[in-house]
């Protein structure tokens, strides 16, 4: 009973110190701690996005944080580039001072999935497993690009599962430099 209980103990161990370290990690990257589930952040970086004065692109994704997998709806595509891809449905939103509350400026509700010139090529919707640590991405964009969002706070909804999952809101600092770094 012994050895039993000694390999329950180090499992058990095990995994609280793995949950406490991505909390850790998860909190360092984005400033947020993080429940079990799917769960949906942005990421900044630098890019050439054509647009002269924006450089920065921005990438909602939905993580997997939970013990099993879940599955999803994606849209598997081919660009006309000839690059294969995976995104999955989002809007974005700013947040009305006025009446705080959040107004849609972009949903993909409407061509999600489906080709069109300068874009997709070839897709189509497939349900798939999102394993737990896996992710899945909107693709990158040059947010500030959508319009007058200068100093403008806005956040991104993934829709997946039947749910929606909205990120963190984050401010478009200076159209010229895009947006800050992830918090």
């Amino acid at each position: 009973m012994r050895p039993v209980t000694l390999t329950l103990v180090a499992v058990f161990s095990f995994l609280v110190l793995a949950l406490g370290a991505l909390q850790i990690h998860h909190h360092s990257q984005y400033g947020h701690f993080v429940s079990l589930g799917l769960h949906a952040d942005v990421t900044v970086s630098d890019g050439d996005t054509g647009i002269p004065g924006i450089t920065q692109l921005i990438d909602a994704h939905l993580t997997n944080f939970g013990l099993f997998p879940a599955t999803i709806e994606r849209c598997e595509f081919v660009s006309d580039a000839g690059a294969h891809g995976v995104s999955v449905p989002y809007r974005l939103e700013q947040l009305d001072t006025g009446t705080h509350s959040w107004k849609t400026l972009f949903d993909t509700a409407g061509t999600y999935c489906r080709p069109y010139p300068l874009g997709i090529a070839q897709s189509k919707l497939v349900d798939k497993r999102l394993w737990p640590g896996q992710t899945l991405s909107i693709g990158s964009e040059a947010t500030a690009a959508r319009g007058k969002l200068k100093g403008e706070m806005v956040r991104f909804v993934i829709e997946a599962d039947g749910r929606e999952f909205p990120t963190g809101p984050y401010m478009i600092i200076e159209v010229g430099r895009g947006l800050p770094r992830s918090p």
